[in-house]
């Protein structure tokens, strides 16, 4: 996720003491969690299942191509970004499910 658009928009809805995995160009925001935040080796594997898990989201949005092939005004990107979202979480709720990553109460 653009860290524009966290802090704009997604950072204000976590709960207090809530972070967010984040890759390493994240870094210096407290709610996030960079990659080698980490105590130990389990919760290293935990943190890249979780990345590895959103970067199936990410790849699911752009199977639909219309970021790149974009040929209508720029102002109506957000109505066609917002229509893949939908349909991409449509998706995960009708049986494309992700897999679970299981997290220790560390």
């Amino acid at each position: 996720m653009d860290i524009s658009i966290f802090r704009a928009k997604l950072k204000q809805l976590l709960r207090p003491g809530e972070k967010v995995e984040a890759d390493a160009g994240y870094r210096g925001d407290g709610c996030t969690s960079p990659p080698d935040d980490c105590a130990n080796m389990r919760e290293n594997l935990m943190k890249q299942e979780a990345r590895s898990r959103h970067e199936t989201v990410n790849r699911r949005l752009k199977q639909f191509n219309c970021m790149h092939q974009f040929r209508h005004n720029i102002d109506d990107h957000v109505y066609f970004f917002e229509a893949v979202a939908v349909v991409t979480q449509l998706g995960i709720e009708s049986g494309e499910r992700l897999y679970n990553v299981l997290y220790d109460r560390l």
